[in-house]
């Protein structure tokens, strides 16, 4: 069973209960995507409205950040009370209601499953076995030891990125250091590098390098060639 499948076969499995409140599901799909908040939100799923939808379906998706099978669970009922209960609602009235029959926790703006929803959950998910997905982690973000079962626990971080992700660009502005050797403050003490620092762009680097206003030419920091193709 794949990830979609056991979304909507939860969510065919919730149907009755929303039917015994007065709320009948509608057409519905369900499946795993970003939600219209982007990748970098927090925001565990989401319902569309069947009006923005060809075959006048409403379409919730679940975030692929979301790994746990009760959690998902929990997000799916709370989507699937807006389709049932309808937008105009949002997260009050008949929406609070139905929400709280199901056993959700407060805020309704968010999908914490209470001892209620849990022990109505808990035997379709008996049924259908734990969620069959593994969070999927941000370019850049740590991956949490044991977050993949097939290998060896450990603490990395997820570099492969997407492959539509945009290059990463290097440093824009270069660092120039003046290396030239200056006199020492004071009697008796040991002379020191300049170290005046400045940053300049790549094209200002090229065209003229850069220039200490006491020792002249200074030494620009260009990026390897290898770190330009990163």
């Amino acid at each position: 069973m794949n990830r979609e499948t056991w979304l909507n076969e939860m969510a065919q499995r919730m149907a009755p209960r929303f039917e015994e409140l007065g709320y009948p599901l509608p057409k519905f799909r369900v499946a795993v995507g970003f939600t219209s908040a982007g990748k970098v939100s927090n925001i565990g799923g989401e319902c569309w409205h069947n009006s923005n939808s060809a075959d006048r379906t409403f379409e919730i998706l679940v975030s692929p950040i979301i790994d746990d099978t009760m959690t998902a669970a929990a997000i799916l009922a709370h989507e699937l009370t807006h389709a049932a209960v309808g937008f105009e609602h949002k997260h009050k009235g008949d929406f609070a209601k139905v929400m709280l029959e199901l056993g959700m926790l407060r805020p309704m703006t968010s999908s914490v499953a209470g001892d209620v929803f849990k022990a109505f959950a808990q035997p379709f998910i008996d049924e259908l076995g734990p969620f069959p997905h593994s969070r999927l982690i941000l370019r850049g973000q740590p991956v949490p030891k044991g977050a993949n079962d097939n290998e060896e626990p450990e603490e990395r971080e997820a570099v492969g990125g997407s492959s539509n992700a945009k290059p990463k660009q290097s440093t824009r502005m270069l660092k120039a250091t003046c290396k030239a050797i200056a006199p020492a403050d004071g009697e008796g003490g040991e002379p020191v590098e300049c170290g005046y620092t400045v940053r300049l762009s790549k094209k200002w680097a090229d065209k003229l390098g850069a220039c200490c206003p006491r020792h002249g030419a200074m030494d620009v920091e260009f990026p390897d060639a290898q770190d330009d193709a990163a």
